[in-house]
This record gives structure tokens, sequence and C-alpha cells, in this order.
């Protein structure tokens, strides 16, 4: 996969952060904007994406990929928590639970998903989706603890079975396994709202990031190391433990994809919610956001195209 492919596509998103920024700066998009564009993303463009991903054939091939994504997510997610003990054990009370929570969850539904889309099609999607099960089981079982929550197993469960996207892939699921024929109107009218997905998913984030004075957001050693171990180590160390284990190409390039996403948007949410730094935390998500505007195509484009 080429790197000025890649890098396109990446700019792309970048572009469209930008233009939120400004919009931001300017108040067009304010915080009461945001958070109802994030209901539209969460409620109507995120789902139709999914769902838009499944309008495909159903074939054994992509059925041992999906092993694959499940498997190999799951026992990165043992090895991120695992090695962000070790790594961030000894920091700051307060900002332990902010750097293990960038190490362990990456936006790879905000950003993670459109770029998916925009590099490897429907199809890319159609894998992701599993990977978000996944990464939503373990988002509000062991890092909602992590941060001192407290829920039980059935309230866990119910955030997930209630997702928007998971609903999504649910219906998806159904309609790929027993190859049910979608109305041409339909499939149309759920890909153009799904299309929508990518572009609000960075205005939103720009609009997030017009609140923050980058210059302070810098300056901070933490947050690089931060950035290091999300953007670079992370997506790596999957590769290197996969290729090793023979997993098949594409399925390693959609993980791969995902895991070099930026931290993702509870780091903040949850350093607010239980008291920790999150004005740290909402540096690390900025810093990381924007550096992975460079390391993403040169990650991806290295190993996803091995």
């Amino acid at each position: 996969m080429e790197f000025i492919t890649i890098f396109n596509q990446v700019a792309i998103l970048f572009v469209i952060l930008l233009i939120g920024l400004v919009a931001g700066k300017y108040k067009i998009i304010d915080s009461t904007g945001t958070k109802k564009l994030s209901e539209v993303l969460l409620f109507v463009t995120s789902p139709m994406m999914v769902l838009n991903s499944f309008f495909i054939e159903f074939s054994k091939e992509r059925i041992v990929n999906v092993l694959w994504i499940i498997g190999t997510g799951i026992g990165m997610f043992i090895i991120s928590i695992f090695l962000s003990k070790v790594i961030y054990g000894k920091f700051e009370e307060k900002i332990v639970p902010v750097l293990r929570f960038t190490a362990i969850f990456s936006n790879c539904g905000y950003m993670g998903l459109p770029l998916l889309y925009a590099v490897f099609g429907s199809e890319g999607v159609f894998y992701g989706s599993f990977y978000i099960v996944t990464f939503h089981t373990v988002l509000w079982s062991y890092g909602y603890m992590m941060y001192g929550g407290k829920e039980s197993k059935a309230k866990i469960i119910k955030r997930l079975l209630i997702n928007p996207s998971i609903i999504a892939l649910y219906i998806g699921l159904i309609i790929f396994l027993f190859s049910i024929s979608v109305p041409e109107t339909i499939m149309g009218a759920v890909r153009a709202v799904g299309d929508m997905t990518m572009p609000l998913s960075m205005l939103i984030i720009g609009g997030i990031m017009s609140s923050t004075k980058l210059l302070a957001v810098f300056s901070d050693w933490r947050v690089y190391l931060s950035s290091l171990i999300r953007l670079i180590v992370m997506p790596l160390l999957y590769f290197a433990i996969t290729y090793l284990l023979g997993v098949p190409s594409l399925p390693i390039a959609v993980m791969v994809t995902l895991l070099a996403m930026p931290a993702a948007a509870n780091t903040t949410i949850f350093a607010e919610m239980f008291d920790k730094d999150a004005v740290f935390a909402s540096k690390c998500v900025t810093v990381s956001t924007i550096l992975s505007i460079i390391t993403a195509p040169i990650i991806i484009s290295t190993f996803a195209s091995l």
C-alpha cells in the first residue's frame, strides 16, 4: 500500500479537522454544537456506515478473517493492559488511569472506522466493526473500572447491547450470513448517511480541540510518551506478533490501522467523570490526534502492506 495514498486520506481528515477547529474558534461549532453532532454521529451516521459494510457477499474466507480480528483483538487488549501497568505504574496516582487508558484504547470509532472506509472501502469497515464489539466490551468493563467506576455485569452487558453501532452490526450480520437481498433504494440511503461519518467525526474533533490552548498542550513531556506508546509501540507490537503467527494480511492491515489511531475520546470523558486530571487527559488526546496525522500514514503504509 503506497504511502502517498494513505497520506492523502489522512490529509483529508486533517483538513476537515482544521475546518472544525476554525468553526470552533468562531463559535460556529460551540460545546452545544459538538455535543449534538456527536449524538448524530453516535446514533445515526456511524451505525449506518457499519450497516452498509455488511452489504457484501458471504464467504468462508471473510468468516475466518473475522475470527482472526476478534481473537487477535482480545489478545492485544490483554497485552496492552499488562504493558500499561509496567510502563505507567510509578507515575502520579491522578494521571496513571489516564496514561494507561491512552495505551489500551485508541480512537478506533471516530477516526478508525472512517479511515478504514477511506482506505479499504466497506470491507475494511466490515472487519473493523467486529473489533469495535471487543473494544466496547473492554472499555465499559475494565476501562470503566480502571478509572474507579463500579457497575454490575448486567449494566455492562446492557451498555454493550444498546450501543447503536453494535445494534447495526447485529442487523448487518443477519443480512450477511443469510445473504438477504436489500433493495437498492435502502442500500443507497444507508450508504449516503454512512458516508457522512468521516467529515462529521473530524468536525467534532476539531470543534473540541478549538477550546484548548495548543501552546500549553505541547509543553508536557508526558504527553509525548503517551503518544509514542499509543501511535507507534502498540500497532508495531501487534504487527510483529501477528506476522509471526501467520495471520492473513487483510486482518493485520485493518487492526494495524485501528491501533495506529490516537487516544480514545473517552480518555477525557472518564477523567472528568471520576475526578482525575481531565486537563492532562485532554492534552494526551489532542497531541496524539495531531501527531497521528504524521505517524498513521507511515505506520499503515509500511506495516499494513507487508
